[in-house]
């Protein structure tokens, strides 16, 4: 189901049947969605690359393979501490120090160092981190690679 927002700006209801093969009434699914004008402004900091396709970007191609970088830029009038909430468990190693502290106006580079094996697999995780501020703001990376670089495993051959 595709659900443009157009000209809608607040809260807003649509609804849509299920059809299938089973007896007796079908209910109907509401999707009640709270409409953000700019989601990706989250207003205190900011993250770029803001997801990381590691496709684009084969590692022999690289000047230090294997390696991706992401800043966090401090765009409050405040200094801000991060910290990483969820990391992938496996592939990834996270660069960042727990507690990192960014100046308001500050950027801070941090790296994402994945595992040689994971060439020839398959990948869609994410990184999340979270700042110091009141609310407790999140930011979660998207990390995705959608080919092999390499045969299959075995598993899958």
């Amino acid at each position: 189901m595709i659900f443009s927002t157009g000209h809608y700006s607040s809260k807003t209801r649509k609804s849509a049947q299920i059809l299938c093969n089973a007896a007796g009434n079908i209910p109907r699914l509401t999707l009640i969605v709270d409409i953000v004008p700019k989601p990706d402004s989250i207003g205190i900091f900011q993250v770029l690359p803001a997801s990381l396709d590691l496709d684009k970007e084969r590692p022999q191609d690289q000047k230090h393979p294997w390696q991706y970088e992401f800043a966090v830029k401090n765009v409050s009038t405040e200094d801000l501490k991060f910290t990483i909430v969820s990391r992938p468990d496996k592939f990834v190693e996270v660069d960042f120090p727990e507690n990192k502290n960014v100046s308001a106006g500050g950027e801070k580079t941090f790296k994402l160092k994945f595992d040689q094996s994971m060439a020839d697999e398959l990948l869609s995780k994410s990184v999340t981190i979270e700042a110091s501020d009141s609310t407790h703001t999140r930011f979660t990376l998207p990390i995705s690679k959608a080919r092999r670089w390499g045969p299959a495993p075995t598993s899958e051959r």
